[in-house]
């Protein structure tokens, strides 16, 4: 996943004078990938079920997410989109819907 967010981002250049570090894409995913990496640290250390400490981690990382979405001109997690079953199939449709 951080590999795919990675390329994701660093594609949406305007030139390549910026180093891909410095892209507001390229940032937020690393963002995102280091509030992640704190969850599941936590998580990982001490496992607890309704821990409020690891629920706004979540949610942090859940923002950070939305606002790499809107830069790479992909639909938010609340939009339902990612909810629906994706076939697999080639050339079942040639459309994402």
């Amino acid at each position: 996943m951080k590999t795919s967010m990675y390329l994701l981002g660093n594609a949406f250049r305007l030139n390549q004078v910026k180093a891909p570090d410095n892209l507001p894409t390229v940032r937020a995913a690393k963002a995102f990938f280091k509030e992640m990496d704190v969850l599941e640290k936590a998580v990982r250390k001490n496992p607890k079920t309704l821990d409020p400490a690891s629920q706004k981690r979540y949610l942090a990382a859940l923002d950070l997410l939305d606002a790499y979405l809107d830069l790479v001109e992909l639909p938010p997690t609340e939009s339902g989109f990612y909810d629906q079953e994706f076939s697999t199939k080639v050339g079942e449709s040639s459309r994402l819907t």
